[in-house]
């Protein structure tokens, strides 16, 4: 039939994907993107940290501090960088002013969004779960 090579498919495969998400409160659209595997990794490191000791240790994710630092990574507009608005919510970080700045459902709707553009399709909401964890 008239499937694509695999490698055809990922030499072609444009990975600049982005995505206009409306959020009702602000009247307003975010421009998301995707981000990729090596990205993902980092941001659930820095939101990771250690409970327990000896055999009982275990590595615990900060769900909020993913999400808003998957946003921030991923956010093409607005930029949660820009100072006035760091400044508005005296925010000392970008994850810090993503969490200040939003409400709890307008971070899972748009983190929902850019991990859906990161290839976690709806079938794969347990593994956007475990993301989460």
């Amino acid at each position: 039939m008239g499937e694509i090579n695999a490698l055809d498919a990922l030499l072609a495969a444009d990975l600049n994907v982005e995505e206009q998400v409306f959020m009702k409160r602000l009247n307003a659209y975010f421009t998301v993107k995707a981000i990729d595997g090596e990205t993902l990794t980092q941001l659930r490191e820095a939101a990771s940290h250690f409970e327990g000791r000896g055999a009982k240790r275990r590595k615990v994710i900060d769900e909020n501090k993913l999400a808003a630092a998957v946003i921030a990574a991923a956010c093409v507009s607005p930029d949660f960088r820009a100072k006035p608005l760091m400044e508005k919510h005296g925010a000392k970080t970008v994850d810090e002013c993503v969490q200040k700045a939003l409400f709890a459902g307008e971070i899972v709707k748009l983190q929902q969004t850019i991990l859906e553009l990161s290839g976690f399709d709806d079938e794969d909401d347990e593994k956007i779960e475990e993301v989460k964890n």
